[in-house]
């Protein structure tokens, strides 16, 4: 049991065992330890156990114990998190809620182009899955491990290199703070018809409820599927410092005629050093995918080349040839691989590449309890050239001067909204790397809020400072947590004042 443990612990633990059994719970001080390891350096909390269940019932019955004991749940799927605070709770006191275990691909329809799939479901899990099984569907993936959860970058609202996750919810199965499950969307009833066709369901719409949130704790979701087309091709671009907000404008105009209709990423040199085979490369490099059939993908491929080329990028169009040929840059083959919903390590080498004198371990996902250091900064703004040229300024200013040079991505959705990426590299073996970057980060969120700018995504250690902001209607969310989590015991602080 963890440091300073009460009677209530002691019995939540005792009941816990009954329900997972004993393999399923560690309350050793090693397995404690272990599990506030974060590559971003955050203080470690006192945690009272983990509990890894195996089923919705399971965790069902973990979260009644809660209540009634009085110990705050912290669940998460894979535990990934990498730059925002990886397994951490906000707080103290917390048992961790391990869902890895629950593991299953429930169900795959091929004419509804959706799967249902539990937490512990990976990106390669499934990706395998539906090469074996359905070809003509892809998942949608991130740039991250290809062993973290489908899912739990969903809740996050995390996004893939085709369109942002949240688009891709069909119904959420979901265990709230009371113990009662429910289902969102036609789910929440029973017919012979196909059920996730229409994902709104009847009468309020719950589930952006559970993105985000500490309403409840999510044990399987429907989520969309992406129908694999005849032609795809990879544009990649590159631009110089002064050409970046023309292209961002352009970007925007293709996204409005239809031209586009996968997210654009558009990454600083930073980001691209560390991936590709070259020593040198452009300020910025951009990637999107157009595909569809023969005809459509020729007229977008040379939509694209004629409106970047006037605003001063290169255009380069990549075929699948060209991406698995022998001696194909490695940075050009994983942009590849994502776009055509195959996760790949690339993206997670690169992390360790930018850190000077580390290696990159046999086993890449063992980044927590490494000595490399990440945070990430994650704001949103609008696909607007003058706006991406203010928002780089702010972050480059702020970086120099704390001595870094950060990765920068600035990744255009549709025409409306962008999503930057910003991320600070360190050797946690050095304080005062570890120093510099820690406040780095602090200050960053800091001058691009003051500076009109706001975020999609925050790590553990900002959420006590983003709900005294004015960003979200916190009082209204406070009311929803009395109502679904009246005890207050899931994940207190998350994306929620703490009381």
């Amino acid at each position: 049991m963890g440091q300073n443990s009460s009677g209530g612990d002691e019995r939540a633990v005792a009941k816990w065992r009954d329900i997972v059994g004993p393999d399923a719970l560690a309350y050793d001080e090693a397995a404690l330890a272990e599990v506030s390891h974060n590559t971003s350096a955050f203080p470690s909390r006192r945690v009272v156990a983990v509990l890894r269940p195996s089923d919705a019932d399971q965790v069902a019955g973990i979260v009644r114990v809660a209540r009634e004991e009085k110990v705050p749940l912290h669940p998460y799927s894979t535990g990934r998190n990498w730059g925002l605070g990886s397994r951490l709770p906000v707080r103290d006191g917390c048992a961790l809620l391990d869902l890895s275990a629950m593991n299953r691909i429930r169900e795959v329809d091929p004419a509804g182009r959706y799967a249902v799939v539990e937490p512990g479901v990976t990106q390669l899990q499934l990706a395998d899955h539906l090469a074996a099984h359905h070809p003509d569907l892809v998942a949608n993936v991130t740039g991250s491990s290809p062993h973290s959860s489908v899912l739990g970058n969903l809740l996050e609202r995390g996004t893939g290199f085709r369109r942002h996750r949240a688009e891709e919810v069909r119904g959420l199965e979901v265990v709230l703070g009371t113990g009662q499950r429910l289902r969102t969307g036609l789910w929440a009833g029973t017919s012979t018809r196909q059920l996730h066709h229409y994902p709104y369901g009847i009468g309020p719409q719950l589930d952006g409820l559970f993105l985000q949130s500490n309403l409840g704790v999510v044990t399987a979701a429907a989520v969309d599927l992406l129908p694999r087309q005849e032609e795809q091709r990879l544009l990649m671009f590159t631009l110089s410092e002064s050409a970046l907000p023309g292209v961002v404008d352009a970007v925007r105009g293709l996204f409005l005629r239809g031209t586009l209709r996968s997210i654009t990423h558009i990454f600083n040199d930073k980001r691209i050093l560390a991936m590709t085979a070259d020593d040198r490369v452009p300020t910025w490099t951009g990637a999107v995918a157009v595909d569809g059939t023969a005809e459509q993908v020729a007229l977008a491929v040379a939509d694209v080349e004629r409106t970047l080329a006037a605003e001063g990028a290169a255009v380069r169009v990549v075929a699948e040839a060209d991406a698995a040929r022998p001696g194909a840059d490695p940075m050009v083959t994983a942009m590849w691989d994502v776009h055509s919903g195959r996760p790949t390590t690339a993206f997670l080498h690169g992390l360790y590449q930018s850190v000077p004198g580390k290696e990159v371990p046999a086993d890449p996902d063992v980044l927590d309890g490494t000595s490399v250091g990440y945070l990430a900064c994650m704001p949103v703004a609008a696909v607007d050239g003058r706006t991406v040229t203010d928002l780089v300024a702010v972050v480059e200013k702020t970086c120099a001067d704390h001595g870094l040079v950060p990765a920068i991505a600035v990744n255009p959705t549709g025409p409306d909204y962008l999503e930057s990426v910003v991320n600070l590299y360190f050797d946690r073996d050095d304080p005062e790397q570890e120093a510099s970057a820690r406040a780095c980060n602090t200050e960053l969120h800091r001058r691009l809020y003051e500076d009109g700018f706001r975020f999609y995504r925050v790590g553990v250690e900002t959420m006590e400072t983003l709900t005294e902001w004015d960003t979200a209607p916190w009082e209204a969310i406070s009311l929803l947590k009395a109502a679904l989590d009246p005890d207050g015991i899931l994940s207190p602080g998350r994306y929620a004042p703490l009381s």
